[in-house]
């Protein structure tokens, strides 16, 4: 594996932007966010001519998503916020409706959020090593 310097805590948060276009800079270990064409021309130029030195990210699908939460209910305690976050679950739109469930819950929101967090880097981790990649 290739050793590179990287900010796994960004990288972590990359994974759940999918707005974004992230791509790690394999001589760096900076990840890039991609403008639009014609915002960054150093970075286009970047892009033209060396593309193998910037490797894509791509972010956590909807799918996943909802599994990392669907996950953490097995760590609800309380039973309040699992009915609450259980219910948030079966609705329309599931992420926002758990987000917003979570609201309700202060101690739950942390917890979710240092789970969360925790899962991410655990994730980043292993797209650094699907890629051979380890960060010093």
């Amino acid at each position: 594996m290739r050793p590179l310097t990287i900010d796994l805590d960004h990288l972590a948060n990359a994974l759940i932007n999918e707005q974004a276009d992230f791509r790690l800079d394999l001589l760096s270990g900076r990840l890039l966010d991609i403008p639009p064409q014609g915002e960054d021309p150093d970075i286009e130029r970047l892009l033209e001519e060396e593309p193998e030195r910037l490797l894509a990210l791509e972010p956590l699908s909807g799918h996943e998503r909802l599994a990392l939460m669907e996950d953490f209910l097995n760590e609800v305690v309380d039973p309040d916020a699992y009915a609450a976050l259980t219910a948030a679950m079966a609705e329309r739109r599931q992420q926002r409706a758990f987000l917003n469930a979570l609201n309700q819950f202060p101690d739950v929101r942390q917890a979710w959020q240092c789970y969360e967090q925790e899962r991410l880097r655990e994730l980043a981790l292993d797209w650094l090593a699907d890629n051979e990649l380890e960060p010093r």
